[in-house]
């Protein structure tokens, strides 16, 4: 804890960095200054800055290279190419998509100018407002991407944050045009105003939103190693590589295989689209809620209870499995949702209610039983369809699946519920901490 507020990172939801402060209960930050009609100075700011802030045009205190053009030739190895896809908020998703050009051809794409290590890239279009920082060495980037630098009046790192806070970001979707795409021209992004201190406040602002992002990105990696971690333990149970014993120490009995008929009940869902509704009290499971790891995606969908939706009304226990996927790849298919209490939950056509035969089957074992990754193949290997993928749940039932014991299920279910309890508490931490910087935002800029 005393390292991790040593190095300006949040912890406990409390950030303290040179004389700044915000905690859980929204506090205003213990040194900042209030906004004064006339001055212009943000509502949060650290204590031994009072000078006014300057405005001026992005064009007058940034090097600017328009992209757009003509599209660079591509190959399958070379110099990686930064297109907008790859562009996020904050950072480079060299994973969203991967694209080169020809290594000979390199200084001919980038003849407009050689982006440089920390250099900004602003997306303007698909999506527009996309803002990262330069992090490797020669890298190629596409169309619809423009690279900032800063002059003498400007840091890189501070222009990153002060465009991706909320001001900045209203301002450039005024000037955007387009209805089905939006997008703002070079013209008018070198038109817009930027914000700023002195240098030194700059480098402050900028090295404490820093910390922030670090924090984030280290509970990032953490849910994700969490979430390997359980991927892995899942292959070596479902596979039975690993195994628990009772509480005497001694081997559970070997898994017995059944059909899929014989361990669930089944329920088909029908067509209830008619009865949704904005003023209904119960939320729908339809094909839009269903995560691929089974977790139920809030849209916001309700439904009316009535004689005709009450049929289809589940009850805390049952388990719901999709059939139906609106894409080629039916990534979906066959994910199967947890009903987590009574009288709230109705599911739509396309939706198969399961109900656990309990002298066989827990429902919290069989949510993670049928959500294992070689299972669900197992169904996707029974579907049908070209553009779109269902399957037809009478296959489904001749499936066969292996079920340990009631006892080793439970040790089974609890283990692997620890696991997503750490994930969940995570995940939690991340989605604090990005809203305490986005407070940051609103308040540390003008």
């Amino acid at each position: 804890m005393a390292a991790e507020n040593k190095n300006n990172v949040i912890a406990k939801q409390t950030v303290i960095a040179n004389g700044v402060k915000q905690s859980a209960n929204k506090k205003e930050i213990a040194s900042a200054k209030k906004l004064r009609n006339d001055v212009r100075v943000p509502k949060l700011r650290f204590n031994e800055f009072v000078d006014g802030w300057s405005f001026d045009k992005m064009d007058n205190i940034t090097s600017y290279v328009d992209y757009r053009g003509r599209a660079p030739e591509k190959s399958n190895e070379g110099v990686f190419l930064v297109t907008a896809k790859n562009i996020k908020k904050g950072y480079i998703d060299y994973d969203k998509s991967k694209e080169y050009v020809p290594l000979e051809n390199y200084n001919l794409v980038m003849s407009k100018g050689l982006p440089e290590l920390g250099d900004i890239l602003f997306t303007t279009e698909a999506p527009l407002g996309n803002i990262a920082q330069v992090d490797k060495q020669k890298i190629a980037l596409a169309q619809r991407v423009i690279k900032l630098r800063g002059k003498d009046k400007i840091e890189n790192l501070y222009l990153l944050h002060y465009m991706l806070s909320p001001i900045y970001q209203k301002l450039i979707h005024r000037k955007a045009i387009g209805t089905t795409v939006q997008g703002i021209s070079g013209k008018e992004l070198r038109k817009t105003k930027v914000a700023f201190p002195t240098l030194p406040e700059q480098q402050k602002i900028a090295s404490f939103l820093t910390s922030v992002d670090t924090k984030i990105q280290q509970l990032t990696t953490k849910k994700q190693l969490l979430e390997n971690y359980k991927k892995g333990v899942m292959q070596q149970l479902f596979s039975q590589q690993l195994r628990f014993k009772n509480d005497d120490g001694l081997d559970f009995p070997d898994w017995e295989e059944k059909k899929f008929g014989e361990v669930f009940n089944n329920i088909g869902g029908t067509a209830l689209e008619k009865h949704f509704s904005k003023s209904g009290t119960h939320k729908v499971v339809s094909i839009g809620n269903y995560s691929t790891e089974g977790k139920y995606n809030e849209n916001g969908q309700r439904i009316i209870l009535n004689e005709k939706t009450k049929t289809k009304l589940l009850d805390k226990g049952d388990l719901v499995m999709v059939l139906n996927d609106k894409t080629s790849t039916g990534d979906i298919i066959g994910s199967t949702i947890l009903i987590p209490e009574n009288n709230l939950y109705i599911y739509n056509q396309r939706s198969e209610r399961l109900i656990c035969i309990r002298s066989i089957i827990y429902p919290i074992y069989a949510w993670f039983q049928l959500n294992y990754k070689e299972f669900r193949n197992t169904v996707f290997s029974v579907s049908q369809g070209g553009t779109q993928i269902y399957v037809n749940f009478s296959e489904v039932k001749k499936l066969n699946i292996k079920i340990p014991s009631l006892k080793e299920q439970q040790k089974i279910a609890n283990y692997l519920s620890a696991i997503d309890i750490k994930i969940e508490n995570v995940q939690t931490q991340i989605e604090k901490t990005q809203a305490f910087k986005k407070g940051l935002l609103q308040q540390m800029f003008v």
